[in-house]
């Protein structure tokens, strides 16, 4: 249905013709009719929070080969309630050291190992996008 079996090295791909076979066409008029719209409604919100997840794994092995190397001091961590793979999605805030030029104070969200949750206070080494500060990857 979803035409998993010739994307399994393109999970971008899957999740596109996932979205046209629930959405669009005889295939997705047939879904919303016999499940529901509320069906169609998860099934949009799960391909969605799966894109997004695809997208933050792009960005974080982008920014650990080509970011700016810094270390950083947990300032806070709060729980979003979302999880990936059971590794909570948490938003930081980081005091910022960059290895050249000023510190700086920043927040933003990621995936952070459950068995490994930086704790206010914790020194971390970060890569960070110098452009949008707020795009960073522990290390």
């Amino acid at each position: 249905m979803f035409n998993m079996g010739k994307n399994k090295k393109d999970p971008k791909k899957a999740l596109e013709d996932a979205d046209k076979a629930i959405n669009k066409g005889l295939m997705g008029g047939l879904t919303k009719a016999f499940m529901g719209k509320d069906f169609v409604d998860q099934a949009n919100q799960a391909l969605n929070m799966a894109n997004q997840t695809l997208d933050q794994g792009a960005l974080a092995e982008q920014l650990a080969q080509t970011g700016a190397d810094a270390t950083a001091e947990v300032i806070a961590i709060q729980d979003t309630g979302a999880t990936v793979n059971m590794n909570p999605v948490v938003l930081l805030t980081l005091k910022v050291t960059p290895k050249t030029g000023e510190a700086f104070q920043t927040a933003g969200q990621l995936m952070v190992s459950r068995l490994n949750v930086p704790r206010p206070g914790d020194q971390i080494k970060i890569k960070y996008n110098p452009e949008n500060i707020t795009q960073f990857v522990i290390l």
